[in-house]
């Protein structure tokens, strides 16, 4: 008789730990789904912000009357480019993270292609800011224009102000993303 209530108690005691398993994992997955929507929304705002940025940068080349200078048109194009080549496929990893209809694995290697994509991505925006700011000073020095020290004072905080943000940036949304990945790996432990 003992034998047969010991075995219930286990019985539902084992019951109650799976139901709470189960509980749990849904809390992390929605917990999960959540973090993953929230950036995706929020990369989609600063993508926004961006195409804004880009029309007020052709508004201000015709304002100022200097559309026909190939200068702004190259640094729109190339800015363009490095969004459709850069931002894009990253993108579309978030959207299919933030649907969660695959398995843990898949997402998890979809993280990591984002993180290696975002790594990638960040590179190729200092060397793109580099080559702009090399670009303006070397203008300036062939119109033989008088660089006095105001101006090299400006470059300089203007050089570091950009430094400071982006690895500021940087930091932010690699720490957004450890945390998803965070997630996942949470998530795969359940699956195992």
């Amino acid at each position: 008789m003992e034998l047969e209530q010991l075995q219930q108690s286990w019985n539902r005691l084992s019951e109650r730990l799976e139901r709470e398993e189960v509980i749990r994992k849904q809390e992390l997955r929605i917990v999960m789904e959540n973090k993953v929507t929230s950036y995706r929304n929020r990369i989609r705002l600063n993508q926004y912000l961006g195409w804004l940025v880009l029309i007020c940068a052709v508004a201000i080349l015709f304002i100022q009357e200097i559309q026909n200078d190939p200068f702004g048109w190259i640094v729109i194009g190339s800015v363009i480019l490095l969004d459709v080549l850069l931002f894009t496929p990253m993108y579309r990893i978030l959207i299919r993270l933030a649907k969660f209809d695959t398995n843990i694995i898949e997402q998890e290697q979809m993280i990591i292609r984002f993180e290696k994509m975002f790594v990638r991505r960040n590179i190729v925006i200092i060397v793109f800011f580099a080559a702009l700011f090399a670009y303006v000073i070397i203008e300036a020095l062939v119109k033989n224009a008088v660089l006095t020290p105001q101006w090299w004072l400006w470059m300089v905080l203007t050089i570091i102000a950009s430094a400071i943000l982006g690895g500021w940036r940087y930091m932010h949304e690699r720490e957004r993303i450890a945390d998803i990945k965070q997630k996942i790996l949470l998530l795969k432990q359940f699956e195992e």
